[in-house]
């Protein structure tokens, strides 16, 4: 605020201050040799009724009200430091606070100083408003305050302040206004009836635009004319006459006469005595009554709140008094916390876990280490104030702070879920989502409308727009499923769908406990001898992980005896990746993990039971052969395989064929129809479930179960032997296998337990390959027939 008294005014309170002081030492009959302005005010037998209108401005203005006005705040802030406070706090209108930055800005380009708020000009203006609306104004006192008048218009110290301080008075007044003033005198003037669409043919700012149009600007009469004609007709050469165009501000002058006299016209039919004039308003107190506000085609319109409107209604965790003081309590900071969307976690142990809500994801906050800092952050002062609200923090963290802490409505942390015929995703730009695989396309919802959080992920970050075009990863996957571009004929077309389906299981986080199996992502044509890989199937899981909050381990990371396997799983995982497993994976290590509950053990800490909904589903990939017995409906049910071509290889990758590295490398359009095919993936999988490829499995059991050349070359000389008889049993093969002759014997590889998976395996594969003759096994009997 600008301290300086301006040039050429009277200082009222000054001079009535002296003579208060004299005036009560000399009546009261003090002796005091040092009578002060003190002694006076705490003699108020002595006040007159002017005394205490004077002594109520005072009192006011020391309580210091513009504390609290923004505008002052922000704009003195930029005039001395040239950085803004930060406009989260500000409470009213952030456009005009722009066009006070903007104001402060050219002046400074000019070398000068803008300062719209004077101190002076603001307590001279409370000291006007406080006489005129006490009855204690006097006409002498015009000259002191700057009151006078030009042509038919009052200049006063309510016309000199801006609009934003006019409020800040110790009473609240009201203010009407002369609805649409020149146009409506412009109608009188022409004895018309006002037209009351008139700012549907015109905008205000055009029509106040037309009307102060002169010489001196840059469009002529005739051009004036022109555009007066919609709105006046004939009467346009009247509106803007050659008198008015040629002298400026001719029109203008001519109007106010209608001010002037419709202002007075209301305030003696409405018997106002006290009121102030504010151009083509009329201002008064709130409390005063009007009973008309139509005078002929003249009408007021209201202006109930003076004072700048609070469009931001934000709480601060401290107050500040008058003096400076600042003030805390645990409930301003647990009422700040809440606005900033902070949650308070129930937990078993009592410890606060305290989390920020920003559109539903969920950020862990650390209060012991940031609290302070986030809190100072967040002071909007400067000066020595900022000091004393950081200096407050320091000292309320270990009470006042915790206790706050406290006072958040403690709530349960539930992560959002599918249900089982709906979908959704969080997007920056709203969660997108269909209720049912009915939906052609995804609706959009405000989070407001989501049940569930969500743990922070990269999706949140990018808007979405749905869209039907074939994208990169669309592509990729016909590629992978079916080894060429596109699907031809219709058994390619159902390979490329059932790999859709599972794509779409995975991103939909819903889990039925009687359909939770995990896909198992291999390699087409793999043996236990060679690692081709590079098919594509990290890359294809990658993509899951762009959807769905997802954890990774290793294949030979990953030991389900370990007590800590699952120390790093927690609810807001939707998806668990074991990548690349070794041959001889037990698969059946993960039966429990995909069915049913999962415990997991953290070290240091008790096991937490994550129960079967909120446990992710798995997905495995190997290189290796995976083994298949179709009697094992136990494993059958639970794993699902999907055969990678080697269209993809080292030499031939997706970055090199699309000339982008996928994920990192995409656009916005990429995105989105990345996110469009995931969409389209998991209604197909609500739609039909998800879809199981039959591969012939014949081979690749044979190659698992005689991945060493000295088992099969022992296997097959005891088999050329039985296959010459028109049966035989597992013991008769065991009988040739431990002949003490044989030196194999020793090895013990086949065993009474599993000898008969090997000869079903061999046996699968040497039925297939159309001998004069095949076997047949015969469960009643136990043992092989020979069949023609």
């Amino acid at each position: 605020m600008d301290k300086k008294i301006e040039k050429g005014s009277s200082d009222v309170m000054s001079a009535w201050q002296l003579e208060f002081t004299n005036r009560i030492q000399l009546e009261s009959k003090s002796r005091k040799e040092q009578f002060t302005f003190r002694d006076a005010c705490n003699r108020p037998s002595f006040h007159t009724k002017r005394d205490k209108t004077f002594l109520s401005a005072v009192d006011f203005l020391d309580s210091n009200p513009l504390r609290n006005n923004d505008y002052v705040k922000y704009v003195s802030y930029y005039n001395i430091t040239g950085k803004k406070l930060n406009a989260k706090y500000f409470r009213n209108d952030l456009i005009k606070l722009e066009n006070y930055y903007i104001k402060v800005d050219e002046a400074k380009a000019k070398g000068e100083t803008y300062c719209p708020f004077s101190v002076k000009a603001y307590e001279r203006y409370v000291l006007y408003m406080v006489l005129k609306f006490n009855g204690e104004y006097t006409s002498d006192l015009d000259e002191a305050f700057g009151v006078n008048i030009v042509g038919h218009r009052e200049y006063n110290p309510l016309t000199n302040i801006p609009s934003v301080l006019r409020g800040e008075l110790p009473f609240e007044i009201k203010e009407y206004d002369i609805y649409r003033a020149f146009y409506t005198f412009l109608c009188l003037e022409l004895r018309i009836e006002p037209d009351s669409d008139i700012y549907a043919i015109i905008s205000k700012k055009t029509l106040a635009y037309l009307l102060n149009a002169n010489h001196t600007g840059t469009e002529s009469r005739e051009s004036i004319l022109k555009k007066l004609k919609p709105i006046f007709g004939e009467n346009a050469e009247k509106v803007c006459t050659l008198e008015r165009f040629n002298e400026k501000g001719k029109l203008f002058n001519d109007l106010i006469k209608y001010e002037k006299e419709y202002i007075e016209r209301c305030a003696i039919e409405n018997k106002l005595v006290d009121y102030v004039r504010l151009h083509d308003a009329i201002v008064v107190r709130k409390d005063a009554v009007f009973h008309n506000t139509e005078f002929d085609i003249v009408k007021f319109s209201i202006k109930e709140c003076v004072k700048p409107a609070i469009e931001n209604e934000i709480k601060k965790f401290y107050t500040i008094d008058q003096n400076g003081k600042v003030y805390t309590s645990p409930s301003l900071y647990a009422n700040f916390f809440i606005q900033e969307k902070f949650l308070r976690i129930s937990t078993p142990d009592d410890i606060p876990l305290l989390l920020r809500d920003t559109n539903n994801v969920v950020i862990f906050f650390h209060h012991n280490t940031n609290t302070v800092s986030f809190l100072k952050e967040n002071i909007n002062e400067f000066g020595v104030l900022y000091d004393t609200v950081a200096d407050t923090i320091a000292r309320d963290f270990l009470y006042k702070i915790k206790q706050g802490f406290l006072l958040i409505p403690p709530v349960e942390l539930i992560y959002y879920q599918d249900t089982k015929n709906s979908f959704g995703l969080p997007f920056k730009n709203g969660f997108f989502y269909f209720d049912s695989f009915l939906d052609i396309e995804p609706k959009r919802k405000n989070y407001t409308e989501v049940k569930g959080f969500f743990s922070p992920h990269d999706i949140q970050s990018r808007e979405f727009q749905y869209t039907n075009e074939v994208g990169m990863f669309e592509h990729f996957v016909t590629r992978v499923a079916i080894g060429q571009k596109e699907a031809v004929i219709q058994d390619q077309k159902n390979i490329v769908e059932s790999f859709c389906t599972m794509i779409g299981f995975m991103c939909h986080n819903y889990k039925n406990m009687t359909k939770n199996p995990c896909p198992v992502l291999s390699d087409m044509f793999a043996d236990d001898e060679a690692r081709n890989g590079r098919r594509g199937k990290t890359l294809l899981l990658k993509g899951i992980q762009e959807v769905q909050m997802a954890l990774i381990k290793g294949g030979k990371e990953f030991d389900s005896g370990y007590t800590f396997v699952f120390n790093d799983l927690d609810k807001k995982h939707n998806v668990y990746i074991i990548d690349d497993v070794p041959p001889g994976f037990k698969y059946d290590d993960l039966y429990t993990a995909i069915s049913g509950d999962i415990s997991a053990q953290k070290k240091g800490l008790k096991a937490e039971s994550i129960k079967f909904k909120d446990t992710p589903k798995f997905a495995v990939t190997t290189n290796w052969i995976v083994s298949y017995d179709e009697k094992n409906a136990s494993t059958n049910w639970r794993f699902i395989e999907y055969k990678f071509t080697n269209y993809y290889n080292i030499d031939h990758t997706p970055n090199i064929e699309f000339n982008c590295t996928f994920f990192e490398e995409w656009d916005s359009e990429e995105w989105n129809r990345f996110y469009s095919f995931v969409f389209r993936c998991v209604r197909l999988y609500l739609q039909k479930g998800i879809i199981k490829t039959d591969y012939n499995k014949t081979n690749d059991n044979y190659k698992a179960k005689f991945s060493s050349d000295a088992i099969l070359e022992e296997f097959e000389r005891i088999m050329s032997i039985l296959i010459e008889n028109d049966s035989f049993k597992v013991s008769d093969f065991l009988k040739l296998y431990n002949d003490p002759s044989n030196s194999m014997r020793h090895e013990k590889i086949f065993t009474i337990k599993n000898t008969k998976k090997f000869i079903d395996v061999w046996m699968d594969k040497f039925n297939s390959e159309r001998h004069e003759f095949g076997f047949e096994y015969i469960q009643r009997s136990r043992n092989w027939i020979k069949k023609q």
